[in-house]
């Protein structure tokens, strides 16, 4: 209890800390302009804030709408909706390099660590693929079966362009199988000009990270008019194990990465086509909270569409995407491979994917005083993965063999006006689910490794699943500056491949990373939540504050339970790993996840601002047993203190969490300590002819060099690390950085 009184402290005196602080801003002309029309628009500003990005290392990257970031690329707004409760943020160049960072600047967002690269979405306690997360209007799969190459990750920080994130409940239209929400994350693409005369435009990013000798750089070019647009982008990232506080290095961190792209649009009489084409190429990068670590990643991406307006002012849009994609990890290279019963036991695993989606959208304008949107999406997945052993030619166990999950699915929503200032969409949603697996085998000569191979290969292993959700959200205006929402949905999502086909305990579970090695359970029921919200949005001239209640009951929650009448799975896990907790079999519970998120500023003058958000869910079983949900983050807040003086920009910015002690029994989950930290931004935006377009930033991160662990890192695996094996896996100590960046 201590603890927590001293964190909680130590937030009110951060807080109390930067208020005297000096700092001074002068607006642009640019500036002030653009404030005015923003305030003056139809779309509601959850707070007046307006602040220059780009550059700042500030993981914040506030937010804005897509059309905002197109024509204003140096200005971003805090709080501004695109859609009543969805919040939006630009990206900016330094301080991490993962795009999932910026999750933590979300009310009620976070991010379930497992690495560097390794950054699981999290979202009101629902993780994984519970959440669905669009990268670049596609709905991409992941080749590891630990989640090790996360959607997110294909997009590196420094090309994002922007990160959305639906508030609360989200809409059908955005994606398949949203029972934990929508994140949307964009890269940096060429874009039309508004003439026939060619234009060349680019931006190029570099930046160095002294915790951890990181330095990466990244480049598009374009070439542009009004009717075609080229551009072709590289990035390059590479960094060794970092330092948490106190000095500790955390084993295995390092990373490297390196990606490219080429994309081609061309529109005219307001229709557009376009083709682009994404390499990913992952080298040794560390887990430390997996059993392997990442060797190699290759994947390949292509994606076209059309959109455009046909008759009638008929928004129509279409698109499809193919991805491939192999991956390689193993337990020795980057760390020293276990040793049960004195030996050591090596392991590699080779995984690959084939995949694919598509999308075709239709808007009528006018229909009962709103637009009503109806379309058909779905996506087609075929996973496999082989464990050996590279000291043992002989040994295999095929971990997953021919596993197909395909999705079809169409959605109608109704989104408009009934009377003064009541509003309401309405949408409804079919997923068609099919699962398959092929036959598996094991080179393990032991008879119950043999009869579990046999076992699932006699099983019925097709199943499909015929889900239906819904969205209806009553929106009221009482007054200009004042928003009232009201939401209640159905959602749903079948089992992940994982889940369903894992027949021999391992610890390939799309990355839960609690140690623990798992089976599947090939009946189990798809998870339906029912959700009620109740959201608040108050804003005037120099403030806002927008909380938001949330209620979800979860019929058929799918979490591990004790493996207890099951002799074959238990003397196999015995094998596998001698000594452990013992095996736990994905099953259906019911659960309830409720809570509250804000996020609130306020104006003191032309020359400094205060912004903060505060988050907290809380996520129990449901039943005869009483347990807490796994994974789920403490209360925890940010608040951030910003001014500006002519060409410069400063943040002062404290983050902290309280301790967590309601883990999850039956994981055998660890509770964590409270934690505060502060980070100090600086960045350099000159406008001056010769340097229009460039920003430079500092940083120090942690500036105190707190050892501390977020509650939803993984556990430590890895025995070279300064982290104890079975502990939390700690966050980076003080860090220094220095970016730099030129748009053209």
């Amino acid at each position: 209890m201590r603890k927590k009184t001293n964190t909680s402290i130590g937030i009110v005196v951060a807080a109390a800390m930067t208020m005297p602080l000096p700092a001074f801003a002068q607006e642009s002309e640019q500036f002030s302009a653009t404030e005015e029309e923003l305030t003056t628009a139809d779309e509601q500003v959850s707070g007046t804030a307006v602040e220059k990005a780009s550059g700042t290392g500030d993981e914040s990257a506030a937010s804005g709408t897509e059309e905002d970031a197109e024509f204003l690329p140096t200005i971003t707004i805090e709080g501004r909706y695109d859609r009543p409760g969805a919040v939006s943020l630009e990206p900016g160049t330094g301080g991490t390099l993962d795009t999932s960072s910026l999750l933590h600047r979300v009310p009620g967002g976070t991010v379930n660590r497992n690495g560097p690269l390794t950054g699981i979405a999290s979202y009101r306690g629902m993780y994984g693929r519970s959440v669905n997360v669009m990268v670049d209007g596609m709905r991409l799969e992941e080749v590891g079966p630990n989640a090790m190459d996360t959607s997110l990750s294909y997009v590196p920080k420094s090309m994002a362009k922007l990160l959305k994130v639906y508030r609360g409940i989200a809409p059908v239209s955005s994606g398949i199988e949203t029972i934990g929400g929508t994140v949307i994350t964009e890269s940096r693409r060429s874009e039309f000009t508004d003439s026939g005369d060619l234009e060349f435009h680019g931006f190029a990013t570099g930046g160095y990270s002294w915790v951890n000798s990181g330095r990466y750089a990244s480049m598009i070019t374009s070439v542009a008019n009004g009717n075609h647009r080229l551009h072709a982008a590289g990035t390059w990232e590479r960094g060794r194990d970092y330092e948490a506080g106190g000095g500790a290095v955390v084993r295995p961190t390092r990373y490297e990465r390196r990606s490219w792209s080429v994309g081609y649009g061309f529109q005219m009489n307001d229709q557009e086509f376009f083709v682009d084409y994404d390499n990913k190429d992952t080298g040794w990068t560390g887990t430390p909270s997996l059993p392997l670590d990442i060797i190699g990643i290759r994947s390949d991406v292509v994606n076209m569409g059309y959109k455009g307006t046909v008759a009638d002012n008929v928004d129509v849009e279409v698109s499809g995407f193919y991805q491939n994609a192999s991956h390689d990890m193993d337990n020795f290279t980057l760390r020293p491979p276990p040793t049960p019963f004195g030996q050591p036991r090596f392991r590699a695993i080779h995984a690959a994917l084939d995949a694919g989606g598509y999308k075709a959208t239709a808007t009528l304008p006018e229909i009962l005083n709103g637009d009503l949107k109806f379309g058909v999406d779905g996506g087609l997945a075929n996973h496999s993965a082989t464990v050996r052993d590279p000291t043992n030619a002989q040994f295999f166990i095929d971990d997953f063999n021919d596993v197909s999950r395909n999705l079809y699915a169409g959605f109608v929503e109704w989104n408009g006006s009934l009377v003064d200032q009541w509003s309401l969409e309405l949408g409804i949603r079919y997923n068609r689910v099919e699962m398959n697996a092929g036959d598996v085998a094991t080179s393990i000569p032991a008879p119950p490794a043999q009869a579990l191979a046999a076992r699932f290969n006699a099983a019925d292993r097709k199943k499909n699943n015929n889900n239906v959700d819904g969205v209806a959200v009553l929106r009221y205006k009482p007054m200009d500056s004042l928003d009232v929402e009201l939401g209640f949905g159905s959602k749903t999502r079948a089992p992940n491949y994982q889940e369903r086909y894992l027949w021999i305990p391992l610890e390939t579970t799309g990355g839960l990373a609690d140690g623990r090695v798992y089976v599947g359970d090939i009946n189990l029921d798809p998870e339906r939540s029912y959700d009620v919200e109740l959201g608040i949005d108050w804003h005037g001239a120099d403030f806002y504050v927008a909380p938001r209640l949330f209620y979800r009951y979860v019929d058929n929650y799918i979490q591990g339970l004790p493996v207890v009448d099951d002799p074959l799975v238990i003397m196999v896990a015995n094998a596998i790993q001698p000594g452990g907790p013992g095996p736990l079999r994905f099953s259906n519970i019911n659960a309830q996840l409720m809570g509250i998120d804000v996020e609130t500023g306020y104006t003191f003058n032309d020359y400094l601002r205060i912004d903060g958000i505060l988050s907290y869910v809380r996520g129990t079983r449901v039943g005869s047993i009483s347990d807490n949900l796994y994974r789920i983050a403490p209360l925890n807040g940010r608040l951030k203190l910003t001014g500006e003086y002519q060409d410069w920009m400063s943040y002062l910015e404290f983050v902290g969490a309280i301790a967590q002690e309601s883990v999850a029994a039956f994981n055998g989950e660890l509770p964590s300590r409270g934690w505060g930290i502060a980070n100090f931004r600086l960045q350099y935006q000159p406008h001056y002819d010769y340097l229009e377009g460039t920003t430079l930033a500092f940083g120090i991160e942690n500036m105190f060099d707190k050892r501390y662990a977020r509650h939803v890192n993984g556990i430590n695996r890895a025995s070279n690390s300064d982290v104890p094996v079975g502990q939390r896996v700690f966050d980076p100590g003080r860090n220094f950085y220095l970016t730099a960046s030129f748009d053209w």
